[in-house]
């Protein structure tokens, strides 16, 4: 150990990740042979013995999976489920609440892609509890919604012809005398009518639609109201 102090003239070998070793000159050079993968084993200069060497392994239980994204949660979020299937009787229909109940049960339905059969059999149903439960003499507003979405739905799996009496029976529910709220009933009626007419290429019954429907809604809102000028537009 004095001989390697006192030797100035010795030289420095330096690896990567290993401290730096003086050895002198006449020191036969320094032998490092690679492990492979059955002899993890490290050869020293001049000891003719072989150390063992532990390699630094990461254990696969230390590695964690990647955590998900904040969009995947966002992403995730905007999914709507399925509305559950509701499987009733007729008698159920005279409940006051089934029919607002189905009527909401059928615009999700729709809204979830869940396709437009069942979110057709749900607003039919809707529509014969608000008939069933509509007072005596009083037309249902809510009846008449109801029938504009079967309409629609109808409408939406290409069966105009089935949609075009649903329309002219909403249009016959409300009275234009009770105030505005029936009279823009009938007003959207006609409107959509028109527009049934016309995918069916019945130009003639849809422009007679059209008209009567602003006619009602002149009636109703004034000739300077903007919303009777986007209908003549």
């Amino acid at each position: 150990m004095n001989e390697l102090q006192e030797d100035k003239d010795s030289s420095l070998i330096t690896m990567p990740g290993l401290v730096s070793i003086k050895t002198p000159p006449e020191a036969p050079p320094l032998r490092i042979s690679v492990p492979d993968d059955n002899n993890h084993n490290q050869t020293g200069s001049g000891s003719g013995k072989s150390e063992q060497v532990n390699p630094k392994t990461n254990s696969p239980a230390t590695r964690r999976p990647p955590s998900p994204s904040p969009s995947a949660y966002r992403s995730s979020a905007k999914k709507k489920s399925p509305p559950e299937k509701v499987v009733m009787d007729e008698s159920s229909l005279d409940n006051p609440d089934l029919g607002p109940f189905l009527l909401k049960l059928a615009r999700d339905t729709i809204a979830s892609g869940e396709g437009p059969n069942k979110a057709l059999d749900y607003a039919l149903r809707a529509a014969k509890s608000f008939e069933r439960c509509a007072i005596d003499g009083e037309p249902s507003l809510d009846l008449v919604m109801s029938l504009h979405v079967v309409a629609a739905i109808y409408c939406s799996l290409v069966r105009f012809d089935e949609a075009i009496p649903v329309l002219e029976r909403a249009i016959k529910v409300p009275e234009v005398l009770r105030g505005m709220d029936h009279a823009l009933a009938v007003f959207s009626g006609y409107m959509q009518l028109g527009d049934t007419y016309s995918m069916l290429g019945q130009l003639d019954r849809s422009i007679e639609s059209y008209k009567e429907g602003l006619k009602i809604q002149m009636e109703a809102l004034g000739d300077t109201d903007p919303r009777v000028a986007e209908t003549c537009r």
